[in-house]
């Protein structure tokens, strides 16, 4: 098996996998009692907090951690003070999609910056629908194409008009270097099973900014997230976090891994979605003519390649790649959404070889229909 779904969860590292095997045995009680094996297991959760906040330029304190990104997307959002209005993209994940409409059948007015021509939208776009009070919501990588949001531009202008920016880090965390301090944004959000680590969110939030809890209960995470922490996905998370440095600086043989693959579909007659734009290097979009997503991803796993049309919270919904069709919404461009193939990597458990075995079996399924 082949797996090109990273934007989607990367494998275990093996560095992860061996801390939480340690973790096992060390981690026998819930990590907010007093007694020696709650303090065990707290050390845990207090290692994966220090090593996520250190891994974002930020303090331990400011850390929550959560079950998973979607979680972290909800609490960064509609855990913020009611905003006058909501500001984001049509380029959005699901997650941070529906959070938005949250505040929106709350009576809030949310506006849908369109993206146009395989680009974001631009920050003169965003000033032009701020106002004082509101709350932006945009992603920094696009989990579907890999375009990267001109996330410091839009801070700016957030600060110019008196706006909060909340960022979805999910899939540029260690794929791009991050500093909050650096940001000027109120919070930012990322998630373990990115960068192999286990599945779980975290969620970095300005010291300044009020956060309302959205799971009630116990007083866990500084009372801003309740429920008890698990610290075998804790130590996971821990490790997969201080190795991040180490995987940024395999970013550049994984683009080479990418080029290989985008030159095999442009060969086979496809077009690279969001190519107009600046990309990260883990992932090619592309649509063939001819294809269906559906019927490729299909075709590509009976050869042993794990592949994907698009996010992985959209999988079994057949309907055309809302992202590309944002990217391209004119009419004679709508069939690059209903053919749109995902392929994203990452160094966890992939080679050149396996991308050199990946590159001839497109150039079987493809040959069906280009002759």
């Amino acid at each position: 098996m082949i797996y090109l779904d990273h934007h989607a969860a990367t494998p275990l590292a093996p560095l992860a996998r061996r801390a939480m095997a340690d973790a096992l045995g060390a981690a026998l009680g819930n990590p907010a009692s007093p007694h020696a094996a709650g303090r065990a297991a707290r050390a845990l959760v207090e290692r994966a907090r220090a090593a996520v906040g250190s891994s974002l330029g930020a303090r331990a304190a400011d850390i929550v951690l959560t079950g998973g990104g979607t979680e972290a997307c909800e609490l960064m959002i509609r855990g913020m003070p009611r905003p006058s209005r909501v500001v984001t993209t049509e380029l959005e994940h699901p997650a941070v999609r529906e959070a938005c409409r949250g505040w929106e059948r709350a009576g809030v007015e949310v506006r849908w910056l369109p993206a146009a021509c395989g680009k974001p939208p631009s920050p003169a776009q965003l000033s032009e629908a701020l106002t004082p009070g509101a709350l932006v919501v945009v992603q920094w990588v696009n989990h579907e194409t890999g375009t990267i949001l001109p996330v410091a531009a839009y801070a700016r202008a957030c600060g110019r008009a008196g706006a909060r920016l909340v960022v979805d880090a999910i899939q540029a965390y260690g794929r791009l270097p991050i500093d909050v301090a650096d940001l000027g944004v109120s919070a930012l959000c990322v998630a373990s099973h990115k960068v192999g680590g286990p599945v779980a969110g975290a969620l970095w939030v300005d010291r300044e900014v009020p956060l309302e809890p959205r799971l009630r209960g116990g007083g866990q995470e500084r009372g801003r997230r309740a429920g008890s922490q698990d610290p075998v996905v804790a130590a996971g998370f821990a490790a997969a976090a201080e190795a991040l440095a180490g995987r940024l600086e395999r970013m550049a043989e994984v683009a080479d891994w990418r080029d290989r693959l985008e030159a095999e579909l442009l060969a086979a007659g496809a077009v690279v979605n969001g190519a107009e734009a600046e990309r990260v290097p883990s992932v090619v979009n592309a649509s063939v003519p001819g294809w269906r997503s559906d019927i490729l991803v299909a075709a590509l796993d009976l050869e042993g390649v794990c592949a994907s049309p698009g996010a992985a919270c959209s999988s079994g919904v057949r309907a055309p790649s809302p992202v590309v069709r944002a990217l391209y919404p004119a009419e004679e461009d709508a069939w690059r959404a209903d053919s749109a193939l995902r392929l994203s990597l990452g160094p966890e458990g992939l080679d050149a070889l396996q991308v050199d075995a990946a590159c001839a079996a497109m150039r079987r399924v493809l040959r069906r229909r280009f002759g």
